[in-house]
């Protein structure tokens, strides 16, 4: 079910007249269902007090509050209409009381299980009291752009995994094969970075290139491109051994990204089918390719979003399962051991493309674009010159450095583009292109 068209944010109008035109969510094809273990719906199915307590950590939780501010806006009315009743039902029993007020004191999976536990008590004795919170959460369910998700193994702490041991892990693989030869290759990723410390993204980013590299057979004909985007060359002697193609471009903050994107997209020697616009951030399972270069077999499709919602995973998670995919070797992060904010219908992250449209549309905007919106312009352009489609997968994204451990999908701070003309990607979208 779609949200009620409204005009609380710009992203919100821009929605209600069809999201850019994208086509509907599909349902996964089936020879890649085993890739999917959680699916676009309701995670807590028909279990009152979990769907409660679920709106109870949206409302209180900081990592909530620092994900995508224009989402959160749009959503906090039905948080607000859920909390309301919450709060009746907690009146009326003591023990409830407590644990609503502890969680909304230290929001946290601690305090999180004892209200549920609370409210799962309370649900068996007086059944009569949660039936006008039935209704607020179907009416929050169908329409709330920010959500959330506990999975049943979720542990409150993880051994962390450093940047030190997922390079030793990728030094020990065989080295990349040569530059692909034009035709040579199906699949081109290209993966922006840009870490000034070396702390979380560096190590993000060795997750996401383990996990490249441990991809079925079906998508053995692919070459990745990082490209990093910074005042100097940070980083190139431990990744260029680590991919096929590592650039840099001069600049920071969202016009750098962008720079660094259509830089990856034009350095890059070969001729491919297809185009992977990911984030280095982003934990893959083992049939991510094939299952999205086999999309591609429509004809009439030039462009898909894989994923209907980006789960953006707490650091415990993001430990646990990098340690589960990556060091294990897992061809699926567990989600069932997850828990995260949900981001529904995100145009970042992840965008396949056919290469002729993406020269059409002159790649990212890096010229006037707010930080955040080089994504959602993209994608609107494709819309409007191209078939569009989004796919109901859900992206992994793993927690990443800021106030509560997590930077937003739409909250980075732009920085001003400190390289002249040559280091420009060069595909700036024409303005007459522009919505």
């Amino acid at each position: 079910m779609r949200p009620r068209p409204c005009d609380c944010t710009p992203m919100c109008v821009r929605r209600a007249s069809g999201w850019a035109g994208i086509r509907a969510a599909r349902v996964p094809e089936p020879s890649f269902a085993e890739a999917s273990v959680y699916r676009a719906a309701d995670p807590d199915g028909d279990d009152l007090a979990k769907r409660l307590t679920r709106y109870a950590v949206l409302t209180h939780d900081p990592d909530v509050r620092g994900a995508a501010p224009d989402y959160r806006r749009h959503s906090e009315p039905y948080y607000a209409a859920v909390l309301a009743e919450l709060g009746a039902i907690a009146a009326a029993d003591p023990a409830t009381g407590a644990a609503l007020r502890r969680l909304a004191d230290e929001p946290g999976a601690a305090a999180e299980r004892r209200l549920e536990a609370m409210l799962t008590l309370l649900l068996g004795e007086r059944p009569e009291l949660f039936a006008v919170a039935a209704a607020a959460l179907r009416d929050a369910d169908a329409n709330v752009y920010v959500n959330y998700l506990r999975g049943p193994g979720h542990r409150l702490a993880a051994e962390p995994v450093g940047a030190d041991r997922l390079w030793a892990r990728a030094s020990d693989g065989p080295p990349p094969p040569p530059p692909p030869a034009p035709g040579d290759a199906d699949v081109l990723v290209v993966i922006p970075i840009s870490d000034l410390s070396g702390t979380r993204r560096l190590r993000d980013l060795l997750a996401c290139l383990i996990a490249l590299r441990d991809q079925a057979p079906a998508a053995a004909r692919h070459r990745v491109t990082v490209v990093e985007f910074d005042t100097e060359a940070r980083w190139r002697e431990l990744l260029e051994p680590l991919v096929d193609h590592y650039f840099h471009v001069a600049g920071l903050g969202a016009p750098g990204r962008s720079r660094a994107l259509n830089a990856g997209v034009r350095l890059t020697p070969g001729d491919f089918r297809a185009l992977c616009l990911l984030d280095g951030d982003v934990l893959a399972d083992r049939w991510f390719l094939a299952r999205n270069l086999a999309r591609f077999d429509d004809p009439l499709l030039d462009a898909h979003l894989p994923h209907a919602e980006c789960l953006w995973l707490d650091v415990p998670s993001s430990d646990r399962l990098i340690r589960q995919r990556c060091l294990a070797g897992a061809a699926v992060p567990p989600l069932e051991q997850a828990r995260g904010v949900l981001l529904r219908e995100a145009p970042g992250g992840c965008l396949w493309m056919r290469p002729g449209l993406f020269d059409r549309i002159g790649g990212f905007d890096e010229t006037g674009v707010p930080a955040g919106g080089a994504d959602e312009d993209l994608v609107t352009r494709a819309a409007a010159a191209g078939t569009v489609a989004r796919y109901d997968d859900v992206l992994l994204r793993l927690a990443q450095p800021g106030p509560s451990g997590r930077r937003g999908v739409r909250d980075r701070a732009a920085c001003g583009v400190l390289g002249g003309a040559d280091g420009r990607g060069e595909l700036i979208a024409p303005a007459s292109l522009r919505p």
